[in-house]
């Protein structure tokens, strides 16, 4: 079979009607004017100097600029730096966490320079938008700074997770994906109502977007996995609309700046080296009962029960079956079914195993965790810098490679980064940087569905397949796994010795490969020029690719390893960037100062891709090429996205007495994804913004001594967004051929099933924003609070269209979501002597999304990939996106009076039960009406960050909490309904609370009865032993069960018709995910001195950190892990196979020379 998809589509061609035109000539202008600047120059002379902090420690890798010239350096690792400047030059130096110093030059060529902590925040610079630096102070927005080596310290393969906890208003949550997957960030909330509102991430002014895994197949994670924190310098959070608008429709749900290291100045070239080791630890998956093993739940709504139960024991459990050749006792196989764990209670009885070998019946509390391994990795990086007078450079090289939790789940990924600055002539610096990756994964584990059996998935087979008595060790061995006659054990062979539940999970573990390589490659070039002592252009031009190759290889599971398949794909995600920028800064006066700039950008994204795939199996099996297909192999290919995207922008910056602040910026853009296909559509939308700050302690000097500082700041922003590629441009898919009378037809189908609404506008999204920040007690102690409130309109949604309509949905401008909030950080320093210091700092932030209106005559709208087990999530006007619904949650008992009027009762509020008169039984019936049933937004989130230094010691302690937000666990429910967990273990026999009847039916006398809490539905039959029947409708079951018209139902059969796929409800496994988490310990000494210059080195420090070290608390029943979100969709709340519980130590050597 051939697929082609998306062949022909007539957006693709747009770029020629809308581009081109006003971008080229400005930049073409730019360059003029640069290369008419070169050549010039005037007398300089080096001055070389040494920064370190109030304590005499070197500060590495503060900027040191000549001011009002792009000429600067950074400096080297024991603080040195040189730097060639004019004469009378007035240096700025600057670093995270320390405030800004300007230091004149005069005649001095040799210069210590002293910086002050920025523990206010006050002072410090900060990167913005644009990659532009600003004083903390003149800031109207709410900005986050962290230094990179916190970020890199953490030994996190995916960067983001290192934000964790740090950053108030930024929700961080990670997934079930294993070693590489992905974990989920949002900034003040669903701001849309699509299900990607993560921010973007900008490195050196290259975008790179956060996509999402589906939550159904293997999470290979996103493309932040390539990159390396040991890079980073700083990582700035935008979390304001005014902080992210000129960054344009891609940053309406905020922006995430890294900025790179650069080469530093010093005496030679200095080499720095870190080397880490970390160990995984899966120390807790959720507990499971260990008092009853595997065996049936009664003859009733099983497939295949097994034949060998005795013909009296329909209504029995706790039996084993007997071979009727031998008269032994073996364990139930449970062939090709769900698992039923209602079996006796284990307690080392004599029984035959799944292949047949005599064996005790004993239960293995810890299979689960026997499942996995410890996992363990090595990071190396190699970083080399240096400076001449005009020129630095920085170089690294990293390697890391690990093995996860999960046998066979492993990666390697090599990086070199490259970044290099050239003065060329007085007035011109160029500024260069590479960056390539080449990273290998392999296997990550399954999450979702696939199947009625186990679907490869560790969740699934330990909750839905296998029993309490299981051996994970002993049947995951390769001679167990293996058929006796090639292939997975075939459980319906008469020959087949094996009949353990599905070997094939362990088959398709160790034999199986899903490999993805990713390379990386980021370029980026530079150039800026000096035209004036207060105006400088800069020319910046980058590249962003991505190359992926995806291969799949699966031996054959059949006899002989017959069947098989190969899989080979190509994605390619290219992008391109230009850019230029006019940036100004004038002092009219010592009061009086303007700054700002214009710009223009043009950016290009296109994705293509390509995967063909056996069909049929392989003619030789183990042997993995696409040839080797027995059917018509498998082709699709195509471009799977492609944008444009012109721009134009401005920002204009006003400073009073250093103590008021006015910004103004202004950006529009054109987008192709707004573009019709004749060249004409709303395509250009803008976003003004305004943001002011007032340092009001500079302003009444009479205030109480113990207020050392206070800000007011408050800012008003609009973005606007487009709409993904080719949506107002369907085009037509191939769909393969019809063979029709012999011929090959080649046929085609329009690829949308929507309509669209006339005229559609841009997403428009409007913000408010206001802050205070306050200093007390000479600084030791401070807090910023910020109130902000966004509304998003306008946008792009495809609402459900009637059936007779021949359309799915249509397309139209629509919705008003609204989230505003609170964030709140208070910081100081409680201690601080000669050796010892403490430092704390606790965010806290609370964010309420409301749905204001969708469209006219609707209330609500499905967001779409988001379910899990019949649960998904809905923005409900006068609700939230992400609340909860269901078809399947029971209905709430309401008396009423003889008029229909509602009245009071003591069973209202009880469940409404139906029965099966099969089993003999009642349970919550579903109401087959939509209910909400939960929420998925936190009530508040918070962080509490200590460091403790003493003498050469530090120690960081992390704690962050996540309070409220609902969470499906789909496991949860298929467990109870099999009997896994510790909830389905009271009333299984007289000794946990069942109740022992002799049943008038079939006179036996059982011990597992319960009575089910619930009042039953009007007109509900009961049919009696005697084969009459009694309406017990309205009566609770205790009533009936006291007037003898029920007896108590089975144990078994209330769980397995609780949980199940068919009948079971959603009351008990949409729950509370609350927790509070240690989630970083970190202890670092640095050596002496004196020891480490005996060694020829600069400086030298041994840490070990431990990352999720354990739960302090949390809401989710039987330990189970909070952490086990199958998708980093937004608007996705709920797992559907889970990982265990896992700690991470790293130990990191660290030293430059």
């Amino acid at each position: 079979m051939y697929q082609y998809v998306l062949v022909h589509n007539s957006s693709h061609h747009l770029t020629s009607l809308f581009m081109r035109k006003n971008a080229t000539r400005v930049l073409l202008a730019c360059m003029l004017v640069l290369f008419a600047l070169a050549g010039f120059s005037q007398q300089r002379r080096t001055v070389t100097g040494l920064v370190q902090d109030n304590k005499g420690v070197p500060a590495s890798g503060a900027s040191v600029v000549e001011k009002g010239t792009p000429n600067g350096t950074s400096s080297s690792a024991d603080g040195t730096f040189s730097l060639s400047v004019l004469p009378n030059a007035v240096l700025q130096i600057s670093a995270v966490g320390f405030e800004t110093q300007e230091v004149n030059t005069g005649t001095e060529t040799k210069l210590t320079i002293i910086l002050n902590p920025a523990t206010t925040e006050l002072g410090g610079v900060v990167v913005t938008a644009l990659g532009v630096t600003k004083q903390r102070r003149q800031l109207g927005f709410s900005v986050t700074e962290l230094k990179g080596s916190d970020v890199a310290r953490t030994n996190e393969i995916n960067p983001i997770n290192a934000l964790q906890g740090k950053v108030a208003g930024v929700q961080i949550d990670q997934g079930a994906g294993g070693l590489f997957g992905n974990t989920k960030i949002v900034i003040r909330g669903n701001s849309t109502l699509g299900t990607n509102n993560q921010p973007i991430f900008v490195v050196d002014g290259v975008i790179m977007d956060n996509g999402t895994f589906s939550g159904t197949g293997r999470d290979f994670g996103n493309d932040f996995k390539n990159l390396n924190p040991e890079d980073f310098a700083s990582v700035s959070v935008l979390k304001g609309s005014a902080a992210a608008a000129l960054y344009g429709s891609r940053a309406i749900n905020g922006v995430v700046l890294i900025t790179t290291k650069k080469g530093s100045s010093g005496k030679g070239i200095g080499v720095s080296v870190a080397q880490s080791v970390n160990i995984s630890n899966p120390y807790a998956g959720p507990d499971f009962q260990n008092e009853f093993g595997g065996g049936t739940v009664g003859a009733f709504f099983t497939d295949n029960r097994e034949p060998n139960y005795k013909p009296d024991e329909a209504w029995t459990t706790k039996v084993f079956p007997v071979d009727p050749l031998t008269g032994e006792q073996y364990i139930d196989r449970q062939i090709y079914r769900e698992l039923e764990n209602w079996g006796p209670r284990m307690l080392g009885q004599d029984v035959r195993n799944y292949d047949g070998t005599p064996t005790k019946y004993l239960p293995q509390p810890d299979n689960f965790l026997d499942a996995f391994q410890t996992g363990i990795g090595s990071n190396t990086n190699v970083a080399l810098d240096g400076a001449t007078e005009k020129s630095t450079f920085r170089l690294s090289y990293n390697h890391n490679q690990g093995k996860g939790i999960v046998p066979t789940n492993k990666f390697t990924k090599d990086a070199f980064d490259m970044r290099a600055t050239h003065q060329l002539t007085k007035a011109i610096l160029v500024d260069v940087g590479a960056y390539y990756s080449n990273f290998k994964g392999e296997n990550p584990p399954r999450l979702g569905g696939l199947d009625a059996f186990a679907s490869y998935n560790f969740g699934k087979l330990f909750s839905w397949m296998l029993p309490r008595n299981y051996d994970t060790k002993y049947w995951m061995q390769k001679d167990k796994y293996t058929s006796i006659f090639g292939g997975a054990p075939d459980l319906n062979d008469p020959n087949e010795p094996n009949k353990a539940p599905e070997s094939r999970f362990w088959f398709n573990l160790y034999e199986n490969k899903y490999l993805q390589n990713e390379q990386l490659l980021r370029g980026r070039v530079t150039v800026t020029a000096n035209l004036t002592s207060w105006a400088k252009l800069l020319v910046e031009g980058n590249i962003n690719n991505v190359y992926i190759k995806k291969e799949n290889k699966e031996l054959g599971e059949q006899k002989n390893f017959a069947g098989g398949l190969y899989g080979l794909g190509f994605e390619q995600k290219r992008s391109k960037f230009l850019k230029a920028m006019l940036m100004m800064n004038k002092e009219f006066n010592s009061d009086f100062a303007v700054s700002g700039y214009i710009g223009a950008e043009t950016q290009r994204f296109e994705n293509t891709f390509s995967y063909n795939e056996t069909k049929g199996g392989l003619n030789y099996p183990g042997n993995y090429f696409i040839t080797n297909s027995k059917e018509p192999v498998l082709v699709q290919g195509g471009i799977s996205s492609s944008k444009k995207f012109n721009s134009l922008y401005a920002s204009a910056d006003v400073s009073w007495k250093n103590m008021v602040f006015l910004q103004a910026t202004w950006r529009g853009d054109w987008s192709s994804a707004l573009t019709y296909s004749d060249g004409t559509g709303n395509n250009f939308y803008n976003y003004p913004a305004l943001s002011a700050s007032w340092i009001f302690t500079d302003a009444f000097k009479s205030l109480p001594s113990f207020i050392s500082y206070g800000k007011l700041r408050g800012n008003v922003a609009w973005l606007g967004s487009d709409t993904d590629p080719f949506t107002i441009n369907p085009g037509f898919s191939f769909n393969g051929f019809s063979y029709a009378n012999g011929g090959t037809v080649p046929t085609s189908t329009y690829n949308s099933s929507f309509v669209l609404q006339e005229n559609l506008q841009p997403s428009r999204k409007f913000s408010r924003e206001l802050g205070l920040e306050m200093r007390f007690l000479k600084s030791r102690i401070g807090f910023d609070f910020t109130y902000y409130q966004d509304n998003t309109k306008n946008q792009i949604l495809p609402i459900e269209s009637p059936f007779e309509s021949g359309a799915t949905s249509i397309l139209i401008n629509a919705g008003n979501i609204q989230n505003k909030g609170i964030e709140i950080t208070i910081d100081g320093t409680p201690i601080s002597t000669t050796n010892f210091r403490w430092n704390t700092a606790l965010n806290y932030s609370r964010n309420r999304n409301k749905i204001i209106e969708l469209y006219p005559g609707r209330t609500e709208y499905q967001l779409p990939g988001t379910d899990v087990g019949e649960i998904s999530s809905w923005a409900v006007v006068g609700g939230s996106y992400g609340t909860l619904r269901t078809l399947i949650h029971s209905n709430a008992y309401q008396a009423k009076d003889g008029s229909g009027n509602n009245i009071a009762d003591p069973k209202n509020g009880l469940p409404i039960l139906t029965w099966r008169s099969d089993a003999r039984a009642a349970f919550p019936a579903r109401s087959n009406v939509w209910q909400d049933v939960g929420d998925m937004n936190a009530d508040f989130r918070g962080g509490w960050d200590n460091t403790f230094t003493y003498k050469s010691f530090s120690l960081n302690v992390l704690i962050d909490a996540k309070i409220g937000g609902d969470f499906a666990l789909m496991s949860y429910r298929q467990g109870t309904h099999s009997g896994v967990f510790p909830n389905s273990l009271f009333g299984r026999d007289a000794q946990s609370g069942g109740i022992t009847f002799t049943s008038k039916y079939d006179n036996k006398q059982y011990d597992d009865g319960r009575i089910v809490e619930g009042v039953f539905a009007p007109g509900q039959m009961v049919t009696q032993p005697n084969g009459s029947q009694v309406n017990v409708g309205g009566m609770s079951f205790k009533e009936a069960y006291d007037a003898g018209y029920v007896e108590p139902t089975h144990t078994p059969q209330f769980f397995y018709r609780y949980g199940s796929s068919s009948t079971g409800v959603a009351d008990f496994w949409v729950l509370e995910n609350s927790w509070i988490s240690l989630r970083q310990v970190a202890l670092t000494y640095t050596l002496p001195k004196s020891f480490v210059e005996r060694l020829k080195l600069n400086n030298l420090s041994l840490s070990v950190i431990g990352r999720d070290l354990f739960y302090i608390y949390q809401t989710l029943p039987h330990n189970w892990n909070p952490a086990s979100n199958s998708s980093n969709n937004t608007a996705f709340s709920g797992e559907n196979g889970f990982l265990p519980k896992t700690r991470n130590i790293t130990f990191t050597l660290r030293t430059t020379f």
